[in-house]
Parts: structure tokens; C-alpha cells; sequence
């Protein structure tokens, strides 16, 4: 298979997560009164669907809301964001005080600026949330726009090891040595031990003396599929 077929697969592999984020910004804006602010009174719908969601996809850590700066009605920060902890689902709370040593400021993060900078859909990582999950994670995160506004992201903290488990299903596809790298050069999976996950190649992967062919996954996060030479 030729590296565009087979990063159409990989794409097609992970699409999943992201029609879990349009489902989650779609209870945003249902939640969203037309004529009165956004309040936290009016997530109780989006709640119980976090809740519902994350009981049923164990590929994600935590998933959720975060606000842009005063969407929500006396809230300069704010996040409506879940998470599981073995099969308990419970709030994850941070702290938000400029003034605080330890504040989490996610208005600083990529995965926050990217999409507010309107990427349609964003895959930060892999990382070790340490501020979050303290899981080694990517972050996939999508706009929620109204009326031409940013509210704020849909996003959610994919399991590394789940992510890589459904590429490499696809890499092998291929009997030569494949991988699959993000913006960052990042190593997301390979069907080799030649890339270790996580680690950072030299260069972007390009048609040359390493790999005989390369593609960009359809996806939209900026991810691309290469094929070594023999």
C-alpha cells in the first residue's frame, strides 16, 4: 500500500475521537441560551454526556469545555472538563488565580491556541500532563465557535497507548518499516522498534535517502504517514 492509502486508514482510525469532540461542542451550543450569558447552571446536559462518553471510550482520560476568558458569566477562566479514574468519573478541578504560584493557565497552552487561531482540529502531544491527568497524553481539542465568536475548545485527553494501538493496526498493512509522526517530528506509532514512541526524529519526514514515500493523514492535525526505504 502507498503511503496515502494507508494514511487515509490512519485517519480514518482516530476520526473517531474527534466526532466525540463535535458532540461534545454541539451540547455546548444547545446549552448556550439566545438571549441570556452562559452560566455553569447550564451544563447539566453536557455533564451527564462527558459521564456517559467517557464510560464508554477507554481511549480517552478526560474530556470536556474550556472557556475562552469570561464566556462564562463571573468567570474569567473556566473549565467544565471530566475525567476517569479506574470506572469513576469525577469533575477535574484546577486553579485558575493569576496570582498563585501554581496557577494553570490554559490560555498559554498550544492545544488552546491553536484552535482559537482556527485549526479545526488540534492533536498536541504526546506529553505527560503533569498540571492534568499526570498521564503520558495527547490532547485533542476542536474550536466551538458562535455566531462567528470563540467560546472556547471541545477536547479531550487521549490514551497515548490507545492511539498507537489503533495506528499500528494500519502500519501493518505494510511489510516495510512505517511511522507516523506529528508537527513536532513526535514518533505517534511505528511498526518497528526502529521509532520509539514519543521520541523526535532529525527532520520532517521528506521523500529522499530515509523514506521512499510520505503522506499527510486527512485527518487535519498536521500528522503524516512515511515509508522507509529498504
Amino acid at each position: 500500500m502507498t503511503a496515502q492509502q494507508l494514511a487515509a486508514e490512519a485517519s480514518r482510525a482516530v476520526e473517531p475521537f474527534y466526532r466525540l469532540l463535535d458532540a461534545v461542542a454541539e451540547e455546548v451550543l444547545r446549552s448556550r441560551p439566545p438571549r441570556a450569558a452562559l452560566t455553569e447552571t447550564h451544563f447539566s446536559g453536557l455533564q451527564r454526556l462527558l459521564a456517559g462518553l467517557l464510560a464508554e471510550e477507554h481511549g480517552i482520560w478526560g474530556m470536556g469545555f474550556v472557556a475562552a476568558p469570561s464566556v462564562v458569566e463571573g468567570r474569567e477562566r473556566y473549565m467544565a472538563w471530566w475525567q476517569r479514574h479506574n470506572e469513576r468519573v469525577a469533575r477535574l478541578r484546577l486553579n485558575f488565580d493569576p496570582t498563585s504560584i501554581d496557577v494553570y493557565d490554559y490560555l498559554q497552552m498550544d492545544w488552546y491556541q491553536l484552535a482559537q487561531r482556527g485549526q479545526q482540529r488540534v492533536a498536541y502531544g504526546p506529553y505527560v500532563d503533569y498540571s492534568g491527568s499526570d498521564m503520558y497524553t495527547i490532547t485533542a481539542t476542536i474550536p466551538v465557535i458562535a455566531d462567528g465568536i470563540f467560546l472556547g475548545v471541545a477536547g479531550a485527553d487521549l490514551v497515548v497507548g490507545d492511539v498507537e494501538r489503533r495506528l499500528i493496526e494500519v502500519l501493518r498493512h505494510t511489510d516495510e518499516d512505517a511511522v507516523v509522526v506529528n508537527t513536532e517530528r513526535r514518533v505517534i506509532a511505528a511498526n518497528t522498534p526502529r521509532w520509539l514512541v514519543g521520541s523526535r526524529l532529525d527532520t520532517v519526514p521528506t521523500v529522499g535517502e530515509t523514506f521512499a514515500d510520505v503522506a499527510e493523514l486527512p485527518l487535519g492535525t498536521g500528522w503524516c504517514l512515511a515509508i522507509a526505504r529498504r
